[in-house]
C-alpha cells in the first residue's frame, strides 16, 4: 500500500513537472515568435523605407536641372526645383528630417528641412560609388540616412541624401506590435516617463518584474553606415498573463494529481478489501482442495487404469474374435481331409475292400489331422496367455508366431506377405503382447486391403537396424495409405481407418501403448508411395 502511494506520488510529480515544462515551453516558444515577429517587422520597414526613398532620391535626381544645378553648385536652382517635392514627401512622412545635397567633395550645398548641425552631417568622408542606406550616429542624434551619389556623363558630380528620424521605425513597430518603444543612446540612463517601467532590465530576452507586473525585454540595434552602431530601440512586453497562466498550470496539475490520488486511495481501499477477502476465500478453498486432493489423485489414477485395462480387454476381445476367424481358416483343410476319409472308408467297408491295413492307416491320418487341430488350439491359447514376467525372446519367431495365426487367412484373401531379415536379434521383454502387437497392424493392414479392394495385395515385413544401431520392424503394404490428418490421430482410442461396422479403434491403440510402455519403443505411421508404413523402433 505505501508502496503504491510512494509510486502514484512520484508519478504525479513526473506529471506536475511535465505539465510546467510543457507549458513552459509553449510560452519559451510564443516568446521566441513574438521577439522575431518584432525584428521582422522593423526590419520590413527599413527594406520599404529604404526602397521607397532610394526611388524617390533617383526621381528627383533625374527630374529636370537637378544634376545641371548640381554641375554647377547652383543652390538656389536645386532648392527651387526640389521645394515641391519635399513638402509631398514631408506630408507623407512627418518623420522625414531633411532632403541635402553635397558636391563630389561632400561638402554641403544645400537643404530642405531641419537644418543640419556641424555634427549631424558627415563632410569628411568619401562619396560610396553606389546607393547606401543605414544610422548615421553623433552625440545625441541619430538619423536614417539613404544616400545617393549623382553622376553626369559617368562622372561624379556630388551626393543626394534623405534624413529620416530613427522615431519613424519607433512608430512602425509599435503601430504593429501594440508595445510602447523607446530609443536609448550607448551610455544613456534609461529614465522612463511611465512608473511601471522602474527596475525593468535592457538585457535583450531578461524577464523582469516589478510590484505589478512581469515583463520581457526586446531589443534592437539601430545598425550604423560607419560601423559605430550607438543607439538601440527598447520594446516591453508585458508577460504578466503568461506567468499566471505558467502558475495555473502547477496549480491546475497539482490538484488534477490531488484528485487522482483521492480516487486512487478510494479504489485501492476498495480493491484491497475485495483482494483480502477473495484470498481468505482462496484459502478455504485452497484448504479443502488439499485435503481431498490426494484422493481425487488416486481415484483419477483408479480410473485411468481401469480405462486402460478395459480397452485392453476390448482388445483382447477384439483380437479373440479375429482369432475365431483364423481358427475357421485353420481348421477348414484338416476338416474336409477328416470327412473324406471317413466317406472314404464308409465306401470300402461298404464295398467290403476295407482291409485292417487300410483301417490302421486312414486312423492313422486322421489322429495326425485331429493333433494338427488340437495344436492349432494350443496356439491360439498360449498367444492369449498374459505375460507375467519378462523373459528373453527372439524377435525374428516372435513375429514369425504371429504371422503364423494370421497367415491361413492372408492365403484364403490372396493376400502376399513377405519377411525381410538382415539378421537374428534377441530381445527382453514381453513377447506375447509385443506378438499381440504384431498381429494387430497385420490384421489391420489385411482389412484395408480388402476393404479397399486392392489388386495384387501385399504386406512387406522388414526386420533390421538403422544408421543409429536401433532394432527396426517395418510392415508396409500397398492399401493406398492412411488418410485421416493428422495422420498420428490413428494411435487414438474409438479411430479406426476402416469401415464403422468393421473397425473398433483400439487396436492401433493397444498396440502403441504394448510397443511404448512395455516394449520402451516407439510406433509411428506414414505414408509411403504406394501405401501405409508402420514403423517400430526398439
Amino acid at each position: 500500500m505505501i508502496f503504491v502511494l510512494m509510486l502514484f506520488i512520484a508519478m504525479a510529480s513526473i506529471f506536475c513537472w511535465m505539465r510546467y515544462f510543457d507549458v513552459k515551453e509553449s510560452i519559451e516558444k510564443s516568446r521566441k515568435d513574438y521577439s522575431l515577429q518584432i525584428h521582422s517587422l522593423y526590419q520590413t520597414s527599413l527594406e520599404r523605407t529604404s526602397s521607397f526613398y532610394l526611388n524617390r532620391a533617383n526621381a528627383n535626381i533625374d527630374s529636370y536641372g537637378i544634376k545641371d544645378a548640381l554641375l554647377i553648385k547652383d543652390v538656389k536652382q536645386l532648392l527651387e526645383l526640389s521645394t515641391f517635392r519635399w513638402k509631398v514627401l514631408q506630408q507623407e512622412n512627418p518623420f522625414l528630417l531633411g532632403i541635402r545635397f553635397y558636391d563630389e567633395q561632400r561638402k554641403l550645398l544645400a537643404h530642405l528641412g531641419k537644418e543640419p548641425s556641424k555634427n549631424e552631417i558627415d563632410e569628411e568622408g568619401i562619396i560610396p560609388s553606389a546607393p547606401q542606406s543605414g544610422f548615421f550616429f553623433s552625440k545625441h542624434y541619430a538619423a536614417y540616412h539613404v544616400v545617393v551619389p549623382v553622376y553626369k556623363d559617368s562622372k561624379l558630380i556630388g551626393m543626394f541624401e534623405f534624413a529620416i528620424a530613427p522615431e519613424y521605425f519607433l512608430n512602425e513597430v509599435e503601430e504593429f506590435s501594440g508595445l510602447k518603444g523607446y530609443m536609448l543612446f550607448k551610455g544613456e540612463s534609461f529614465n522612463a516617463n511611465d512608473d511601471f517601467l522602474t527596475s525593468i532590465s535592457l538585457q535583450n530576452g531578461v524577464i523582469s518584474q516589478n510590484k505589478q507586473n512581469t515583463y520581457i525585454t526586446h531589443v534592437i540595434t539601430l545598425e550604423s553606415l560607419l560601423g559605430n552602431n550607438l543607439a538601440h530601440l527598447y520594446f516591453f512586453q508585458d508577460i504578466s498573463h503568461q506567468q499566471q497562466k505558467l502558475l495555473d498550470a502547477i496549480y491546475e496539475a497539482f490538484f488534477v494529481a490531488l484528485g487522482m490520488m483521492a480516487v486512487l486511495l478510494i479504489i485501492l481501499n476498495y480493491g484491497f478489501n475485495v483482494l483480502i477477502k477473495r484470498l481468505e476465500e482462496s484459502e478455504a478453498s485452497l484448504r479443502h482442495l488439499n485435503h481431498t486432493l490426494e484422493d481425487r489423485v488416486n481415484e483419477e489414477i483408479q480410473c485411468r487404469i481401469q480405462n486402460e485395462q478395459l480397452l485392453m480387454h476390448q482388445s483382447r476381445l477384439a483380437s479373440m474374435g479375429e482369432m475365431i476367424g483364423n481358427i475357421a481358416h485353420q481348421w477348414r483343410q484338416p476338416l474336409t481331409e477328416l470327412g473324406a476319409t471317413l466317406m472314404n472308408l464308409q465306401m470300402l467297408w461298404d464295398l467290403k475292400k476295407l482291409t485292417n491295413e487300410i483301417f490302421l492307416e486312414r486312423i492313422k491320418h486322421s489322429e495326425n489331422l485331429i493333433a494338427y487341430m488340437s495344436k492349432t488350439i494350443d496356439d491360439f491359447r498360449n498367444f492369449f496367455t498374459s505375460d507375467n514376467r519378462k523373459e528373453h525372446y527372439c524377435l525374428n519367431d516372435i513375429i514369425k508366431k504371429a504371422v503364423d495365426l494370421i497367415k491361413s487367412a492372408l492365403k484364403n484373401h490372396h493376400i502376399r506377405l513377405t519377411i525381410e531379415e538382415e539378421s537374428i536379434y534377441q530381445l527382453e521383454g514381453y513377447p506375447s503382447q509385443f506378438a499381440q502387437a504384431i498381429l494387430n497392424i497385420i490384421s489391420n493392414a489385411k482389412d484395408i486391403l480388402l476393404e479397399r479392394h486392392i489388386k495384387e495385395p501385399h504386406i512387406h515385413i522388414f526386420i533390421g537396424k538403422s544408421s543409429e544401431e536401433h532394432l527396426i520392424v517395418r510392415i508396409e503394404d500397398n492399401g493406398g495409405g492412411i488418410f485421416i490428418e493428422p495422420i498420428d490421430r490413428i494411435f487414438e482410442p474409438y479411430v479406426s481407418t476402416k469401415h464403422a461396422k468393421s473397425g473398433t479403434g483400439i487396436g492401433l491403440y493397444m498396440s502403441k501403448t504394448i510397443i511404448e510402455k512395455n516394449a520402451q519403443g516407439t510406433l509411428k505411421a506414414y505414408n509411403t508411395t504406394v501405401g501405409a508404413c508402420f514403423e517400430i523402433i526398439l
